[in-house]
C-alpha cells in the first residue's frame, strides 16, 4: 500500500521564459509553481509529490512569515520615535480617525483594517519623508525635481534620470541614521546615475560610515512590522 502524499496550497504562474517547471517557497507568499506555456497542469500534483520533502522543509523554514495577518494593537514609527495606540470598532463606515497618538479604526474585517492602516502609513510617509528629503537636499547643496512615495517590496529608494526621487513608505520603521544615508544615496544619484567610484566618493563625503549603514539597509525589512510585510507580499 502506498503512503498518501501531502497536498500543498500553491500559486501558479505561467511564464513565457520558463523552459522547465520551477518551485519556490517565498516568505509571506508560500509555495509558487512556475510552468512554461502549454505545460499540462494535470502534471503539477505529481511534481509536488516528487519534491514533497523539500517543499515541507521550506514551508517549515518560513512558517512564521506564512501565518495569517492580524491587526496590530499599536504602531511604532521608529524614524520619529512616535508610538500610536490603535482602538478598533467593528461597526460603522470603514474609516481611520487620528486623535493625537490614538488611531480609532472602524472596519468590518482584518483585511479592510490593514488597508486603512497602510493608507495611514502612506500619508504619514508623505508628512515625514518628503520634508526630510527637501531639508537634507538644501543642507547638502543638491537639487531634485520631485518626490514619490511608494510601498515597495525590495527597493528602499530610487532616483530617475529626470530627478524624481522615490522613497519607500516603510522607511518610517527604520532608524533615522539609516534613512539619512538612503536619502544621501539617492541625492548623489542626481549627479551620478551609476555606482562608479565618483558616486561612492560623493556619498562618503556626506556620510562617512556609509558602508556600515548600507549593510544595515540590506537587512532593513527586519524593522518592518509583520502585519505590513505580509500584506505587502500576499
Amino acid at each position: 500500500m502506498n503512503q498518501s502524499s501531502r497536498s500543498f496550497d500553491y500559486s501558479l504562474r505561467v511564464s513565457a521564459r520558463a523552459r522547465h517547471v520551477r518551485l519556490a517557497v517565498k516568505p509571506f507568499q508560500g509555495l509558487e509553481v512556475v510552468i512554461p506555456k502549454r505545460f499540462p497542469k494535470k502534471k503539477i500534483p505529481h511534481i509536488l509529490q516528487q519534491h514533497e520533502a523539500w517543499i515541507t522543509r521550506q514551508l517549515e523554514k518560513h512558517q512564521h512569515s506564512l501565518q495569517e495577518t492580524t491587526l496590530p494593537d499599536s504602531i511604532f514609527i521608529t524614524l520619529t520615535d512616535e508610538h500610536y495606540t490603535i482602538q478598533y470598532k467593528s461597526s460603522g463606515q470603514p474609516q481611520l480617525i487620528q486623535q493625537d497618538y490614538l488611531l480609532i479604526l472602524s472596519c468590518l474585517n482584518d483585511e479592510q483594517g490593514i488597508q486603512l492602516l497602510r493608507n495611514w502609513i502612506r500619508n504619514k510617509a508623505w508628512e515625514v519623508l518628503s520634508p526630510k528629503l527637501e531639508q537634507l537636499a538644501s543642507e547638502l547643496g543638491f537639487t531634485f525635481s520631485k518626490t514619490s512615495i511608494r510601498s515597495q517590496k525590495s527597493r528602499w529608494g530610487s532616483c530617475s534620470s529626470s530627478g524624481t526621487i522615490s522613497l519607500n513608505d516603510q522607511l518610517l520603521f527604520m532608524p533615522a541614521e539609516t534613512v539619512r544615508y538612503l536619502m544621501v544615496h539617492e541625492l548623489c544619484h542626481t549627479r551620478h546615475m551609476n555606482h562608479s567610484p565618483h558616486f561612492w566618493h560623493l556619498v562618503e563625503s556626506h556620510c562617512a560610515n556609509f558602508k556600515q549603514l548600507d549593510k544595515g539597509l540590506s537587512k532593513g525589512r527586519t524593522h518592518v512590522p509583520d502585519w505590513f510585510s505580509r500584506s505587502l507580499f500576499c
